[in-house]
């Protein structure tokens, strides 16, 4: 089995997404403890989110589908659609960076961001990845089009 190029970087974005759901996602410091929230958690959790009230959280967990979108766009080779579905959710997964505060309890209670960890910049890496690739087969593709 041949694996193309195209394949061979959608392969590298999944892997690089999929490690990162081992590692910590971020720590937070509540209530005078810091309690680290593993990427697998975060994954899981993060569709019902919004269920708890945790509808910012919920929306830079729609990075995920985003990225998904991008990669099945990418795997299509509508290399436009997977540029501007990467960049979505490159900048929504990004947006959490500038986050002081999250969610914690179904009450509303929040507490500090103390730090992010491994696997938000795992998942980044998978989203930079994406991009960089569907932009790069997007040149590719215009350059032997013509």
């Amino acid at each position: 089995m041949i694996w193309s190029l195209k394949n061979k970087l959608i392969l590298i974005s999944l892997l690089i997404f999929i490690i990162s759901l081992f590692f910590g996602a971020f720590q937070v410091k509540d209530m005078g403890k810091i309690t680290e929230y593993p990427s697998i958690n975060v994954f899981l959790i993060g569709p019902i989110g919004f269920l708890g009230g945790g509808i910012f959280e919920f929306f830079v967990w729609t990075a995920n589908i985003w990225l998904f979108i991008a990669i099945i766009s990418l795997f299509k080779k509508k290399f436009l659609a997977s540029v501007i579905m990467g960049i979505i959710a490159l900048s929504v997964s990004g947006s959490f960076m500038l986050w002081k505060e999250i969610l914690v309890s179904e009450s509303g209670r929040t507490a500090k961001i103390y730090s992010w960890e491994t696997g938000y910049f795992l998942w980044l890496i998978s989203m930079i990845c994406i991009v960089f690739s569907s932009v790069y087969l997007k040149i590719k593709n215009n350059l032997y089009m013509d």
